[in-house]
């Protein structure tokens, strides 16, 4: 943390949910270990190169409490942002701890594959929230029209992990960016669509058919089969 202060980071995302590395059966056929050079692996755990997913994450800190959000904050003096609530209650431990913001995630589904997806966690904890703090949303973002769904469902931010790591692999920089602005020219052709011009506008987009809405309830009896 002192080094995150003295580099003049703005904030610290604590990743509240994943402890130990879930049952990541694909990656023990392919006998996945961190390559040598990724500089998240040598600069935090020299050991760590040639070592299971597993092994980096049980050398992190195992038994997390809100204490820990409430040390972070004091000691370094940024906002906290809690990584993994799902839940109301877990959104008003994080926030009573001093919390500056919530990321709703499931981390790609690669933690607990029968978790909930973390847009159907979504409304739930932005309900929880209503308006305290900024959140942040991530998980199964492929398209321009997942940003929009995020966005009118109560995130303040969409974070995008794989596309950008695909991009990342097929053309460098230059495929990084490609990779946005091809979610952006998306994003602005389903806003357009939609009747919305601003990010404030889809914020208080009303989206039907979400089985968490009470107000679109869907009956069986309505639903053809082709």
């Amino acid at each position: 943390m002192d080094r995150v202060k003295a580099e003049g980071y703005k904030a610290i995302v604590l990743t509240a949910d994943a402890t130990v590395g879930g049952n990541r059966e694909v990656d023990k056929r392919n006998g996945f270990v961190f390559p040598v050079g990724m500089p998240i692996v040598e600069e935090y755990l020299p050991d760590g190169a040639g070592k299971t997913m597993d092994f980096v994450y049980k050398s992190a800190k195992q038994k997390l409490s809100p204490r820990d959000v409430e040390f972070i904050a004091a000691y370094s003096g940024l906002p906290v942002y809690v990584k993994g609530p799902q839940c109301r209650e877990d959104v008003e431990r994080s926030l009573d701890a001093g919390a500056s913001g919530i990321w709703v995630t499931n981390h790609g589904g690669r933690q607990i594959d029968g978790g909930p997806a973390a847009f159907d966690s979504l409304q739930e904890v932005a309900e929880a929230v209503d308006k305290r703090v900024p959140i942040v949303f991530d998980s199964g973002v492929r398209r321009g029209q997942h940003v929009f769904k995020a966005l009118a469902s109560g995130a303040d931010l969409v974070a995008i992990g794989r596309p950008v790591i695909y991009g990342l692999a097929l053309g460098g920089s230059i495929g990084v960016r490609q990779v946005f602005e091809h979610i952006n020219e998306e994003l602005r052709t389903v806003m357009q669509l939609s009747g919305t011009q601003t990010i404030e506008e889809i914020k208080h987009f009303k989206l039907r058919h979400n089985p968490y809405n009470p107000t679109f309830p869907v009956d069986p009896r309505d639903l053809k089969l082709y």
